[in-house]
């Protein structure tokens, strides 16, 4: 990039003046943060509380999972500079709607030759398909943005329109709440407008433009691949609606339904944030993993809203912004209140020759996205650069390199100069358009860097000053008519079901690591360490695969380490891997309090790699601790989960997949302490002892209390299958799976019918098996095995149905139905 001192002196700063000193603004809250002596303390508070929060944005270059930060000093307007952002941004979107609306209509602007055809006509994002589609309430645009910046005489100036697709909501609401955490007093320096019910107006614009009364909305996104969809998140979750993938909704005699654990529910409202090509693949992208088919047929069948409306996309494209001014005039008849940053089209051959002469004085853009081409000043950089731009040049736009004003931000406890840029958001009323009292402000990493999340920017907290201190009027309460909760999708359940099976085999497999190396080390002598290893690999939890066993083995701490840290389907770190990408899937549903319980322990695995070549001691300490960890950390987390999020279906379904788990990790290792049992010579000892048995499932002293005797065969057998009370037996996890699926579906359902009747005749077959009949009493007092056949195959028919709940549980409720879902009764 070409950045001389000439350059950086014609950039405004809006902290500073040029001699240095503060704008009027800003002498409050500079004074604040020069009496706090530690700033660097501060800052790491404030990264801590970011992580705590989850937000994140991922780089899809490099795979950076959170390059997102904000910095300490937040960005100020007054009421009078915002009162002109707020009538300009205004003056834009009626504009632009009249324009919308002409092009996918009688395209009269067209016509009348004020601005070039190619710029609507040949834009890879007009879309034909909107021609005569009627749009949401009759209009394009509900929820948009705009990007502005002050040029070099701190003049606000129009940037890059962001009317379709505006992203980078919920982190400017995520940076007030950073701020307000960690430094609260600041706030005490100005009188700020709150932005705090930002989602819930959100909300209520998405249901006033449903086609039947209060109406179901959901948020379309493109899934975890998406760099923002920690955004998409957390929006869903603060309007209390189903964040969705296409593959989620389908369409059914001309509506659009949402596939659930209880039927298909009928959606009216989809606010999308998948891009117009990959929204139908009827329509658009024939191979769109994303889109939804018939969607636009819903549409034209008025059963379904799309905000903001197919074919709005074109207003975002940079090739209109120099001829913007054009087109407020033609529509509105006004003046342009917010100028545009100088924009040159290269599809225009005029304006293409006079930017490629000094291509080292722009910054050339595609028509949409943050991508941009730039060259150095050697010329054949330069001729690279016009080669590059002569093959499409219809597709890209040149602005000046100084598209950025300069700021102040704190960095490792110190002022530093960074560029930045702000995004404004409104929303539709009706027909008025309401423009949100704050901001999205873009800083740069670095000092010459640039601002987009997608450069590694990061963001401020943006303050609009209010006029004069008042008090909020008391707005009259009135009551709304009850709606049904919002169902779980069919995705989100199977996502719990996994993130709870996985979390509880870490947590299994780690108990019994954790048991093992204190037995090895405390109680058991080299001849019983001989006896016992070839028990312990048998009672590892199966896999979901079983012809795939891969390299799982407890024999020895070197194994233990590898099973713990290995790259195997098998190893601890492998299941806490799989449980958070599922948790990832589930942020619109997962608490934060319960989120940060789950990141902590991610973060502690992985520190930590494997290495073949570990000495033993060293292989115990990291496996001891990393099993401490989990053993601790995974009950926090369903803890935490349980006091902190809604108990709904997913929640429900997460429980479901610990017990799920439990009862086959319980009757495998149940199976292999029978076949120690049927190994055993007349006189001689069991392979392993029972009451080890029972402490590596971490239930020897509910044993105790419920025995108060030592640990035989027949007891052990009736503990772990039939005990009603012991969580971990297998009538225990039965009667708590039918009791979850009773309480998450509705009873006349065939699927909850067929699951709960499984259940029902399981467990009665489990409580018919008489595990004393199959042992006698010898002269010694001690417990003889009789009927080895019987019962190795009552207990092999047993686990055999204990592994069928999976199946039974994912038939049913977790492959996607198709049964339209009954309307519950109301209260009212």
């Amino acid at each position: 990039m070409i950045h001389n001192g000439t350059q950086a002196q014609n950039r405004w700063n809006e902290v500073l003046t040029p001699e240095g000193q503060p704008h009027p603004t800003y002498v409050q809250v500079l004074q604040s943060l020069e009496r706090i002596t530690d700033l660097r303390e501060l800052e790491e508070r404030l990264e801590a509380t970011l992580r705590e929060l989850g937000i994140t944005f991922e780089l899809p270059l490099d795979g950076r999972r959170n390059s997102w930060f904000c910095d300490l000093l937040p960005q100020m307007f007054s009421a009078e500079e915002w009162d002109l952002i707020v009538r300009g941004f205004q003056q834009r979107i009626r504009a632009f709607e009249l324009f919308l609306a002409d092009i996918y209509g009688e395209r009269q602007i067209l016509k009348d030759g004020l601005i070039p055809i190619p710029v609507v006509l040949g834009s890879p994002n007009y879309q034909r398909s909107a021609i005569g589609l009627r749009p949401a309430n009759g209009h394009f645009l509900h929820l948009s943005g705009l990007c502005i910046l002050r040029d070099s005489s701190g003049h606000l100036a129009i940037k890059h329109h962001y009317f379709s697709h505006p992203s980078g909501i919920s982190y400017m609401i995520q940076n007030r709440r950073l701020l307000a955490r960690v430094l609260p007093e600041l706030f005490d320096c100005a009188q700020v407008e709150s932005i705090a019910d930002v989602p819930t107006e959100i909300l209520l614009s998405l249901k006033s433009v449903s086609p039947r009364t209060d109406g179901s909305a959901v948020l379309l996104t493109p899934g975890i691949s998406s760099a923002v969809y920690s955004e998409h998140a957390f929006l869903a979750r603060r309007m209390g609606i189903p964040l969705v993938e296409g593959g989620d909704l389908l369409v059914l005699d001309d509506c659009l339904f949402l596939r659930t654990v209880s039927g298909l529910d009928r959606i009216d409202v989809v606010y999308t944030r998948v891009a117009d090509l990959w929204l139908d693949p009827l329509v658009f992208k024939k191979d769109s993993p994303h889109g939804i088919p018939g969607l636009v047929h819903c549409m034209r069948k008025g059963t379904v809203a799309v905000v903001n409306s197919i074919g709005s996309q074109i207003a975002d494209d940079r090739s209109l912004l120099f001829v913007s001014s054009v087109i407020i005039r033609y529509y509105l008849a006004e003046m342009p209140i917010l100028p545009v940053l100088q924009t040159y089209w290269l599809g225009d051959l005029d304006q293409r020759e006079v930017v490629l002469e000094q291509p080292e004085q722009f910054r050339f853009r595609h028509l949409t996205g943050e991508k941009f081409l730039q060259c150095s000043a050697d010329e054949k950089s330069c001729n690279d650069l016009r080669g590059e731009l002569k093959r499409a040049p219809h597709l890209y736009v040149a602005q000046p390199v100084e598209d950025c004003a300069e700021t102040v931000c704190i960095f490792n406890g110190k002022r530093s100069v960074r560029l930045q840029d702000h995004i404004v958001y409104g929303i539709r009323e009706g027909d008025q358009f309401k423009v949100f009292p704050g901001a999205l402000t873009r800083v740069s990493s670095q000092a010459e860097g640039r601002p987009e999340s997608e450069h590694r920017g990061g963001g401020k907290d943006t303050w609009v000053l209010q006029e004069f201190s008042s008090q909020r009027s008391l707005q009259v309460l009135v009551r709304r008519p009850r709606t049904t909760m919002a169902r779980v999708t069919s995705r989100v359940a199977e996502g719990f079901f996994w993130l709870g099976r996985y979390l509880e085999r870490a947590m299994n497999v780690s108990r019994m690591i954790q048991v093992i190396e204190t037995l090895e080390m405390e109680e058991l002598n080299s001849a019983e360490r001989k006896l016992y290893r070839p028990v312990w690999d048998r009672l590892l939890p199966p896999l979901e695969q079983p012809g795939k066993k891969g390299r799982r083995s407890m024999t020895s701490p070197i194994e233990r380490h590898r099973l713990m840290l290995g790259v195997t389907s098998g190893s601890v770190i492998s299941m806490v891997q799989r449980a958070v990408r599922n948790a990832d899937r589930l942020r619109e549903t997962i608490s934060p309090e319960a989120w940060l319980v789950l990141a902590d322990l991610r973060t502690s695995f992985q520190r930590v790699r494997f290495r073949e070549t570990v000495p033993d001691s060293e292989a115990r300490k990291i496996t001891r601790r990393l099993a401490e960890l989990a053993v601790s950390g995974i009950p926090q987390f369903f803890a935490t989960a349980q006091f902190s999020m809604l108990a709904d279906d997913g929640w429900r379904f997460g429980e479901l997949g610990q017990f799920v788990e439990r009862a086959v990790t319980t009757a495998n290792a149940a199976s292999s302490v029978a076949q120690s049992v049927v190994r055993r010579p007349r006189g001689g000892s069991i392979e392993i002892e029972l009451s080890a048995f029972l402490r590596l499932l971490g239930c020897r002293d509910a044993y105790r209390r419920v025995y108060q005797n030592r640990a035989e065969p027949p007891y052990v057998l009736e503990f772990l299958w039939q005990n009603a009370q012991m969580p971990r037996s297998i009538t225990f996890c039965l009667r708590r799976c039918a009791e979850l699926l009773a309480a998450s579906l509705p009873e006349t359902s065939l699927s909850t019918q067929t699951a709960l009747g499984f259940l029902e005749e399981f467990a009665k077959k489990v409580l018919r098996v008489d595990f004393y009949c199959f042992f006698s009493n010898s002269e010694e007092e001690e417990m003889l095995l009789v009927r080895k056949d019987e019962l190795i195959s009552h207990l092999d028919e047993l686990v055999y149905e204990t592994r069928k709940l999976n199946g039974v549980i994912t038939d049913n409720f977790l492959s996607h139905q198709n049964v339209i879902s009954r309307p519950e009764p109301t209260l009212f």
